[in-house]
């Protein structure tokens, strides 16, 4: 086990030593300097030094630059270390005099734009692909409980390959067996199994109240070689993905935060400025046709715009092409159903090909929404929900988006019963725990695709 971590350590600080080493040459190629003597000597002591420093921060790992004890963070704090280094180094012995500013400035800029663009290379695309390009580690888990169930559903895609449980209790006490996993014995005999067998993880899914028989068991489990993992029987962990950080020395357990947090939401503010704004300057006829079948078809304004609840739970306009006779706003706003007599016939067709939400572009622009996210709900809908769902104002912690994962997957349009909405609410708290860029362009394209066959739009 300490072997393979040592390999992997050596091949992450190798990775970085080759990106930063082709960086100088691409900055000498851009500026037309030849790759030689200074440049190469510069290049080559940030590699071996970055090698050593940066070999614990793995490639798979979350960006999440900004966030302490992320990759994007260390990286930055340690490359920004190498160059202090290198500058220090160079005065100290008045080496350097002859290299060019502007190579050095785009090295030290391209230099963590790389790292990023490979962190995301791996992580969002061959990894997704290529699921096979990272050996997954046997595991087992101690106890029975949700926690334990959550696991189950999630460990297979997060690198682990379950081989079973162990559990001392009855199935009766414990909300039934591990679906889909061999029970291998009693919670003492856990220590053995794992010994023989060469399992590499250990999952403690501790029931509560049961911490010093946890400790007992890592004592035990201390005598093999291992990994373990303590996994909290918190109901917490049902809502959102919880992780541990680290904020100088005292240990923290995110339980509820965005993901668009550093670089990430700075991508994604970028993606969708640039989508909105290609998506309105391509389609000005289309909105001034609609703007006029609008008008012609029944009195009132063109544009219908309603208060909503955006990011952090703070109110913004949203803004339609009106489809409706009436400008509902207030404590009771009527779901629109199939057949309503409130619907005008261009607002029929508008809805039917989502033509409505166009100027929700503006929003997107504006930045109070996002092209992809959690659909926004009237106020009205939004206090009712937040009372009987819970979790439901987690969705807040993104921006509303034109397109959502709940749409997408069939809950788009009226929710006739509360079971319904919970369905909807669940598909977007799973949108925030698992987004990345390649899921925000598959929701895209998934709804292009349903706006000619989506029964629940009406």
């Amino acid at each position: 086990m300490a072997q393979r971590s040592s390999r992997a350590g050596v091949l992450n600080g190798l990775s970085y030593a080759l990106i930063i080493y082709g960086v100088m040459m691409a900055s000498c190629a851009i500026f037309q300097v030849k790759f030689e003597g200074s440049y190469q000597a510069a290049a080559l002591f940030a590699g071996l030094v970055s090698a050593f420093l940066m070999r614990g921060v793995s490639f798979s790992m979350p960006w999440q630059l900004g966030r302490p004890g992320s990759a994007g963070t260390r990286l930055l704090w340690l490359w920004l270390a190498v160059v202090i280094a290198l500058i220090l180094t160079g005065f100290f012995a008045e080496l350097g005099e002859d290299l060019s500013r502007r190579v050095l400035a785009a090295w030290i800029v391209g230099v963590p734009v790389t790292f990023l663009l490979a962190h995301v290379l791996l992580r969002y695309g061959l990894l997704r692909i290529v699921p096979g390009l990272a050996k997954n580690r046997s595991a087992v888990i101690l106890f029975v409980n949700d926690a334990a169930r959550n696991l189950v559903a999630r460990a297979p895609t997060a690198g682990y390959d379950l081989v079973g449980y162990f559990e001392d209790r009855d199935p009766s006490r414990t909300g039934g067996k591990l679906e889909g996993l061999e029970q291998l014995g009693a919670v003492r005999q856990a220590t053995e199994y794992v010994g023989k067998n060469g399992i590499e993880v250990v999952f403690i899914c501790l029931p509560e109240g049961a911490f010093e028989r946890g400790i007992a068991l890592i004592n035990e489990l201390g005598d093999t070689t291992a990994s373990v993992f303590y996994v909290p029987d918190w109901y917490i962990f049902n809502m959102m993905s919880a992780q541990f950080y680290d904020i100088q020395g005292v240990p923290v357990l995110e339980v509820i935060e965005t993901p668009f947090y550093g670089v990430d939401g700075v991508l994604k503010r970028l993606f969708d400025i640039l989508f909105a704004s290609v998506v309105l300057l391509l389609s000005i006829p289309l909105i001034l046709l609609i703007a006029l079948a609008v008008k012609l078809d029944s009195k009132g304004p063109v544009i219908f715009k309603q208060y909503r609840y955006g990011l952090n739970g703070e109110r913004f306009y949203v803004h339609k092409f009106r489809s409706m006779t009436v400008m509902e706003e207030g404590e009771e706003v009527e779901q629109v159903s199939r057949v309503d007599p409130r619907v005008t016939r261009v607002g029929r067709f508008l809805r039917r090909t989502s033509l409505d939400e166009w100027p929700q572009f503006w929003t997107v622009l504006k930045g109070d929404m996002s092209i992809v996210g959690p659909r926004p709900h009237a106020v009205a809908h939004n206090e009712f929900y937040r009372r009987a769902i819970q979790g439901y104002m987690t969705r807040h912690k993104v921006k509303p988006g034109v397109t959502g994962w709940a749409q997408v997957n069939g809950y788009r349009g009226e929710t006739q019963t509360l079971d319904r909405m919970e369905k909807r609410i669940e598909y977007d708290l799973q949108y925030i725990r698992d987004w990345s860029p390649i899921m925000d362009l598959k929701i895209i394209l998934l709804t292009a695709v349903m706006i000619f066959k989506d029964e629940n739009a009406f």
